[in-house]
């Protein structure tokens, strides 16, 4: 009988072993079918079906890869300012990480897409584009997928801006020279608010009660423009040449540029005004009487920013590379942490988007045009359920350390109150949706560092 023992304990283990692997299997399959069912169930709540409209809008199918057009050589050194702009190299899209991403085309062609801005409340999605002779324009997608040119430059020929005040007023700005245009009907009609700026705004806040502040992003000048009306008017406010003199001086020899030389962006949260300054020197700053005086709260100028949906703190996105990531700023204690870093996983340190879309966060990662040869990190988009834990989402690997590859976010419909069809995002000048993290998926996939 003894002899007998050692094979039934065989058996029994063995037969656990396929047990265990038999639950583990179904569990998996379960998530999986949960998943589908629950995408399935989005769709069947309307999704619009991908197909042109009669007067143009969106065809999908997307490329492993964005045609663009090759280079024949990398250029030694940092490009600072040139009178063209680099043209654009592909950019690799990794389908492990596809996420639904869906390229978007148009018909007729609007150009390379710089910007977005949706409306939730008609279901248009606004374009800021340099179309293919340069110019400036800001294009409406509607809800029935048709395209329209709603807002073009006259002899601009910078940067673009485009985003709305807590109203859902819309706002345009192009520069060289620089105007600022404001519109009370989704695009519709337009009126000139500013012009002179020199440059235009990187971003825009308001107080909820008729002020609103604009960060301006330019050569050689670090002004916040303010409004009390609305938007309606506007006048150069706080010179931050001025409120930081130590910082204005040539930052290098031969050089007219100061150390301190322009804005990133600004926000208005929880009594609140935070400032990003840059381009050397990089610090964000904060206002709890509207500018009278300013506290220090980071040793980087923030790009973007998006409150917790608590309103406990506010995310903060860096504009250096390989140097700072996510920083999250607590209202109570008045205190800054840095939440993730992009060091240890090859990303680089650009951020000029942040998202909170139904309860997710997301922050997008990129490289810029005049980054050295050294140095080429993946771009791409990681998510967060509380603005502390963060995960891989979505990568995009440059081809060339030339890959201009600046990522913009905007939310898509709603589905509902709590659940959103899809959001957007621009990368290399196309335009892409993406399906949002659902059901269980931050059950079944990895956080960093895990």
């Amino acid at each position: 009988m003894k002899g007998i023992k050692v094979p039934i304990l065989i058996a029994g283990s063995v037969l656990l072993i396929l047990t265990i692997a038999a639950i583990t299997l179904a569990v998996v399959l379960l998530i999986r079918n949960n998943n589908e069912r629950e995408l399935n169930r989005l769709r069947a709540a309307g999704v619009p079906t991908l197909t042109p409209a009669s007067q143009g809008g969106i065809v999908t199918d997307i490329p492993e890869a964005i045609p663009r057009p090759d280079f024949n050589e990398a250029i030694d050194g940092v490009i600072t300012e040139a009178d063209e702009a680099l043209p654009l190299p592909p950019v690799r899209i990794n389908l492990k990480s596809i996420q639904g991403l869906q390229r978007v085309d148009f018909n007729p062609q609007i150009g390379d897409v710089f910007n977005l801005h949706f409306d939730q409340d008609s279901g248009n999605l606004f374009l800021a584009t340099v179309e293919p002779d340069q110019t400036r324009s800001i294009w409406r997608l509607s809800a029935d997928l048709n395209i329209e040119r709603v807002l073009s430059s006259d002899s601009q020929t910078g940067e673009i801006f485009l985003q709305a005040d807590s109203r859902g007023v819309l706002y345009a700005g192009f520069a060289n020279p620089g105007v600022l245009w404001r519109s009370e009907d989704l695009g519709d009609s337009w009126r000139l608010v500013a012009d002179q700026i020199d440059g235009a705004f990187w971003a825009l806040a308001d107080d909820g009660r008729g002020t609103l502040w604009g960060a301006l992003h330019a050569y050689n000048k670090a002004l916040i423009y303010r409004s009390t009306d609305w938007g309606k008017t506007w006048q150069g406010w706080k010179d931050f040449h001025e409120v930081y003199p130590e910082y204005a001086v040539p930052y290098r020899a031969g050089d007219d540029r100061f150390s301190l030389r322009h804005l990133h962006s600004v926000a208005f949260y929880n009594n609140t005004l935070f400032v990003g300054v840059g381009d050397v020197t990089r610090f964000t700053v904060a206002s709890q009487d509207k500018g009278e005086t300013w506290q220090p709260i980071w040793s980087e100028g923030f790009t973007a920013g998006v409150p917790l949906k608590d309103r406990s703190g506010l995310l903060l996105g860096p504009d250096r590379l390989q140097t700072h990531g996510i920083a999250l700023y607590d209202f109570a204690s008045g205190k800054t942490t840095e939440v993730w870093s992009p060091i240890p996983y090859g990303y680089a340190g650009y951020t000029y988007s942040l998202l909170e879309m139904d309860g997710v966060y997301y922050a997008a990662f990129h490289t810029e045009t005049n980054e050295v040869k050294e140095f080429s990190g993946k771009s791409g988009i990681i998510v967060s359920p509380d603005g502390y834990k963060w995960y891989p989402f979505l990568e995009f690997d440059p081809l060339t350390n030339w890959a201009r590859t600046d990522i913009f976010m905007t939310a898509g419909k709603q589905v509902n109150s709590a659940i959103s069809l899809n959001g957007y995002i621009t990368l290399n000048g196309a335009l892409y949706l993406f399906e949002p993290p659902i059901g269980r998926w931050f059950e079944v996939h990895s956080a960093f560092g895990e």
